[in-house]
């Protein structure tokens, strides 16, 4: 096993669909517009006892933890599942019992431009760079050359709505959900740093630890630009609804999430769209004691909205 595939394998919470349970329930319910009137801002045609018709969106899926696959299928005639992690779609399908249900798309894809394979040479590029110099490596310079790496891949990073004219095409589905989706962008790219930081310091800097601010500050810089163009992306494709989920904590903000929340609220105080918020209590890791405060933003487009 490489390395950079033990990092990816960290990303799998033991226990996850269990100890999720009643957030996978709540957050489904709002996705089905249960015990709300579909007349009252919410399109007729995400009324729950309208079985099996329109079309749904999941992105960053994964293995569906926190959505309820089941019954998301006994609703939607079409069910599309995006993620990068195509062994995670894999169980989510097997999972709910959907491998010979009609109308499921497991669609195995980046929704950043930045694929996993590019991810991983970022990481082996890195890497290679510090068994090449050693110990002449300084602080500064793994900084710099972690930023030059950082750019690199940048160039295929979406920079407008058009390069998601393939992944989510203007007008496909009645709803679009993504929970939790914002704040793991650049997750793995960001552990796999923090991997090689921690070797530097230990193996080179004599257990000083490296600055993170540079690196962070340039993924905030990504964060800032890329999730409006991601946002729009999805608005454009979704016909009727989209229901976001982001980590919600104003004193300490969540890289993504953050940027996710400010820029729904800045289309919503230019009436170009109709807001719910709801908070959802979301037990990511209890072994850890690590929860988060989800803010829901249940979006109706208007129909003036481009």
């Amino acid at each position: 096993m490489s390395v950079f595939q033990s990092i990816k394998d960290e990303f799998r919470i033991p226990g996850a669909f269990e100890n999720w349970s009643f957030y996978r329930k709540s957050l489904t319910d709002i996705v089905l517009c249960v015990e709300k009137n579909p007349e009252e801002g919410y399109p007729k045609g995400n009324d729950p006892d309208n079985k099996r018709s329109g079309s749904i969106a999941i992105l960053g899926a994964g293995p569906c933890n926190d959505i309820d696959l089941g019954r998301i299928s006994q609703r939607f005639k079409s069910i599309d599942l995006f993620d990068v992690d195509e062994d995670g779609l894999g169980v989510a399908v097997r999972r709910y019992g959907l491998e010979r249900t009609s109308g499921v798309g497991a669609i195995n894809v980046s929704l950043t431009g930045i694929t996993e394979a590019a991810t991983e040479s970022f990481f082996n590029r890195l890497y290679m760079y510090l068994v090449e110099n050693g110990r002449t490596v300084t602080e500064e310079d793994f900084i710099n050359r972690s930023i030059s790496e950082l750019r690199l891949l940048e160039e295929k990073l979406y920079k407008s709505v058009k390069d998601f004219s393939e992944i989510l095409p203007k007008g496909k589905y009645d709803l679009i959900v993504a929970a939790g989706l914002h704040s793991q962008l650049w997750s793995i790219l960001s552990y796999s740093w923090h991997v090689l930081a921690g070797n530097v310091s230990e193996q080179i800097l004599g257990g000083r630890p490296i600055d993170p601010e540079p690196f962070h500050d340039h993924i905030k810089e990504l964060d800032d630009a890329f999730v409006p163009v991601l946002n729009e992306a999805i608005l454009e494709s979704a016909k009727q609804r989209v229901v976001l989920a982001s980590e919600y904590d104003p004193q300490n903000p969540v890289e993504g999430a953050w940027q996710c929340i400010k820029d729904v609220r800045e289309r919503y105080t230019s009436e170009t769209i109709e807001l719910r918020e709801t908070t959802l209590r979301w037990p990511f890791f209890p072994e850890q004691k690590k929860e988060y405060t989800m803010l829901v933003q249940d979006i109706a487009k208007l129909s003036s909205y481009t």
